[in-house]
């Protein structure tokens, strides 16, 4: 018997099953729907739990092992990165990264942490900027970890940005920003929408593209 990492109890009719990107199991349930009803589902799911939770497995990512000579991409560049006991976590100069030699047995994790920092930051200021020329608002920006999603907004104006997006060129965040942004405005894919996009981003195009084409190097 699959027993599910999490149960939601909400206002619905329905039963609902989630895999995440690391295998785990949310049901969405009725309010007074009984552990054996849940348990009927899982039972009835089964294959399709288990056939998500194997692709969620197969997804994860290695550990990175670090030789030494690797490069690190940042905005679309490739940086070289030395090992220091003169600074703390990491610092980039902005042609190269310098990382405590402590982390060298962690530094998959620890430049995960770094660019998710340094996304928050980009997609706030985009964020802020493309709004203000708007003239909306929106409630706040938040960083995610999706594996084939770069962006989204909510219906409660939130602005979710792959921090993936800091491993290409800036301007490919601008025009995932952008196009957010432009969905506070219509929750469509109309041509306003896509005016809106090109309102702020005016070589949003090139940029789609780009991702389209090499959303394959942001892998990290």
């Amino acid at each position: 018997m699959i027993t599910p990492d999490k149960i939601i109890y909400s206002n619905r009719r329905t039963f609902s099953l989630e895999i995440d990107e690391w295998g785990k199991l949310t049901v969405r349930a009725p309010k007074k729907a009984t552990k054996k009803e849940i348990e009927q589902v899982i039972v009835e799911k089964q294959r399709w739990i288990l056939t998500k939770q194997q692709v969620a497995i197969n997804n994860q990512p290695t550990e990175y092992e670090f030789d030494g000579t690797d490069e690190f991409f940042f905005l679309g560049k490739q940086y070289p990165m030395l090992f220091s006991t003169e600074i703390q976590g990491i610092v980039f100069d902005g042609e190269r990264f310098f990382v405590h030699s402590k982390l060298s047995s962690s530094i998959q994790k620890a430049m995960t942490k770094w660019y998710k920092e340094k996304a928050l930051k980009i997609a706030t200021f985009l964020t802020d900027k493309y709004t203000d020329k708007l003239g909306i608002k929106h409630s706040r920006v938040k960083i995610t970890s999706a594996k084939t999603r770069w962006g989204s907004c909510s219906s409660k104006k939130n602005i979710n940005i792959n921090w993936r997006l800091v491993l290409a060129p800036l301007q490919v965040m601008e025009y995932v920003v952008a196009h957010e942004v432009a969905h506070l405005r219509y929750m469509d894919h109309s041509a306003k929408f896509w005016l809106t996009v090109q309102e702020l981003q005016p070589s949003y195009k090139t940029y789609k593209k780009w991702l389209k084409d090499n959303h394959n190097l942001l892998n990290f």
